[in-house]
């Protein structure tokens, strides 16, 4: 009887012994390489609008506990935003990380984004995509990228978008050097994000593809991301706290949480509260896009519709009443005209939130060159 040989599984088998192989080479090498460990809460961290914070990676500071709804203070909880930056010489940088949540992910969202870091080099004066570390249990150690050659590099690491830090310790090479990244320019100040999921940044494929992530890359900026999933509503709470802060712009981005009648009442009296302590600070409105059902719901879409209408009034009332440093931008094209921008018809993906900048952050420019 002939035997016939199938190729396709000889094929794959040899495939799988190469990978293995080549995966237990690297760890031999990386096992070879000593490493020293350093506490990024020695280095420079941006991201923390408050520096008193009950844990040392919050977003919101520590008096803010039993003030804003509890459902608030554990979403401040993720460091959205947060990040390290530092600059070593070392041919491989490598993360050790504890986390606060034994959830490493969330469905339609990867571990990578929920639960792991992100890591920048700037290169030739622009910042260049070098690595990124997924968890697979609560404590890891990884690399985030190897085979560099000896030089110095200034790194941006971006922490987990819906996760918390508990420790986080950065590893190069034992002749390695390591030192605190430059300051920023005097008086530059960072861009505040308030918002939903989408600005936390829920479905991006990693930490440093949210909106506002390329935002603050593409500007050079520093970021601070007030998003918080399902709980943007504009309260009195979060409006005193965002008054707190001293940024370049505010990007107000809360409508997919709100009602119409939410709206109405609430977002009017969080931009007054804001301009009470900085009166020529810009405000950027954004407007809600079409989301869900919307396309082939009329209760769903007529909804949004009222909520952005309600927006509108607000904005054309506050420029009747010269505030000349408010700026808006219009929902409809915001993820783009063909339902590909997201992974569940809300949340965006690289794709939907590339396609956000496109509009959102030639506002931006404007409002940093006029102000």
């Amino acid at each position: 009887m002939k035997q016939t040989v199938n190729f396709k599984w000889f094929k794959f088998q040899s495939l799988s012994i190469l990978f293995i192989l080549c995966t237990l080479n690297l760890t031999a090498q990386n096992a070879a390489i000593k490493l020293r460990w350093v506490d990024v809460k020695e280095l420079s961290i941006e991201g923390k609008g408050w520096t008193d914070t009950k844990q040392f990676f919050d977003r919101l500071p520590a008096k803010a506990q039993g003030v804003v709804r509890p459902s608030i203070w554990e979403l401040q909880q993720d460091a959205a935003g947060i990040v390290v930056r530092f600059v070593t010489n070392g041919t491989s940088i490598a993360a050790r990380w504890t986390l606060t949540k034994t959830k490493l992910s969330i469905p339609n969202v990867s571990a990578s984004g929920v639960s792991g870091l992100d890591l920048y080099v700037r290169e030739n004066g622009k910042w260049a995509w070098f690595g990124a570390a997924r968890p697979d249990e609560m404590t890891n150690e990884k690399n985030l990228t190897t085979g560099l050659s000896p030089k110095d590099r200034e790194c941006l690491l971006y922490l987990p978008l819906r996760n918390g830090i508990e420790k986080l310790e950065i590893g190069i090479p034992d002749d390695a050097s390591f030192s605190l990244a430059p300051e920023r320019p005097s008086g530059m100040k960072p861009i505040v994000f308030y918002g939903t999921s989408i600005v936390q940044g829920i479905a991006a494929s990693r930490p440093g593809m949210t909106y506002p992530a390329l935002i603050c890359r593409h500007l050079d900026r520093p970021m601070i991301n007030l998003g918080f999933a399902g709980n943007a509503v504009c309260e009195p709470e979060m409006a005193s706290l965002l008054a707190e802060l001293d940024p370049a712009v505010y990007i107000i981005d809360p409508l997919p949480n709100m009602t119409a009648q939410m709206v109405k009442e609430r977002t009017g009296n969080l931009i007054a509260t804001i301009r009470v302590a900085h009166p020529k600070t810009p405000i950027i409105l954004v407007e809600n896009t079409e989301m869900g059902d919307a396309p082939t719901n009329p209760n769903r879409r007529n909804g949004y519709a009222a909520a952005n209408l309600e927006l509108r009034k607000i904005y054309e009332q506050r420029l009747k009443e010269g505030d000349r440093k408010l700026y808006y931008i219009h929902g409809d094209k915001l993820l783009g005209t063909d339902g590909e921008g997201t992974v569940d018809r809300v949340h965006p993906t690289d794709l939907g939130f590339m396609r956000m900048i496109k509009i959102i952050e030639p506002v931006v420019k404007r409002a940093l060159k006029r102000n």
